[in-house]
């Protein structure tokens, strides 16, 4: 397998802190087939070890392992709740997710939990996806917006998605036609690629924001789901005091933490989730 070596990251924590259904648990690292290949990941200490089931991937880029992490931490550091949760995963790393399985991944997401969407996201893989031959085993890509538009309403209720197969079909029809297109999408600003998204069929503002983190690269959006309301709640009042709406909360975030608010969302998400702590 091929080396590389890294400073500040963790690889368990940036993949199960819930920001990313494109990266998958295999053995001792973490398989990502959503690229048009098959990738696998492990970390031995501060060494990342993969390898490819064809040409060579950019993990730079996947796992933004170029952020300026600890300028990201100094400028966020706003608290002590906040410092307390970047201190609970200091090596924790926003994603950088292919574009069409990280909405189709959200589309999923809408009022559901980690282990559902999970399941649901690998039911499209394996229906409608690629298959790749890789260390021995056989595994399913996310299919491309041509090949999932091939899927009938019926047939994705079908996989258990119930009213979120109307959201992926359409969303999926709406980026055939052009209507919404990535590259447009990473050359606006936040605010127009936001509201740009959120004219999909089904994408709200929690989604818009998850899919101009995790995807698009704007570090400024703050997802906010029932974990991240509650922080808020209990936290962040000052965020509430403007106005209750998804909007105004969102802007008051960015406001307080700054350029980095993305990754202010996920360290307290994490935090919160896993030691129940808000």
């Amino acid at each position: 397998m091929k080396k590389l070596r890294v400073k500040d990251f963790d690889l368990k924590d940036t993949m199960e802190c819930g920001q990313t259904f494109c990266w998958v648990k295999e053995g001792e690292g973490y398989v990502n087939a959503d690229i048009g290949q098959v990738v696998y990941v492990e970390q031995k200490d501060d060494t990342l070890l993969y390898e490819t089931s064809s040409r060579d991937v950019d993990l730079q880029k996947l796992l933004r392992l170029d952020d300026p992490v600890h300028t990201i931490k100094q400028e966020i550091a706003k608290d002590d709740y906040m410092l307390t949760s970047i201190e609970y995963a200091p090596g924790l790393r926003i994603v950088g997710d292919p574009f069409f399985p990280c909405l189709v991944s959200f589309l999923c997401s809408t009022r559901n939990n980690i282990p559902t969407i999970k399941k649901m996201t690998q039911a499209i893989r394996e229906n409608y996806g690629p298959v790749y031959d890789f260390r021995g085993e056989t595994f399913h890509g996310m299919p491309t917006p041509l090949d999932l538009s091939k899927a009938t309403v019926s047939e994705l209720e079908g996989l258990n998605l119930a009213w979120r197969a109307s959201f992926i079909f359409r969303s999926t029809q709406s980026i055939l036609a052009g209507e919404v297109v990535e590259e447009d999408l990473r050359h606006s600003t936040y605010e127009n690629a936001h509201s740009k998204l959120k004219t999909l069929f089904g994408v709200g503002d929690k989604v818009a924001d998850c899919v101009c983190l995790f995807s698009l690269g704007f570090l400024e959006a703050f997802p906010i789901d029932i974990w991240i309301e509650r922080v808020i709640q209990n936290r962040y009042g000052i965020f509430i005091e403007t106005g209750k709406s998804y909007q105004k909360k969102s802007r008051a975030a960015r406001e307080y933490f700054g350029r980095y608010t993305g990754y202010a969302q996920e360290y307290l998400y994490y935090y919160s989730r896993k030691t129940n702590r808000m």
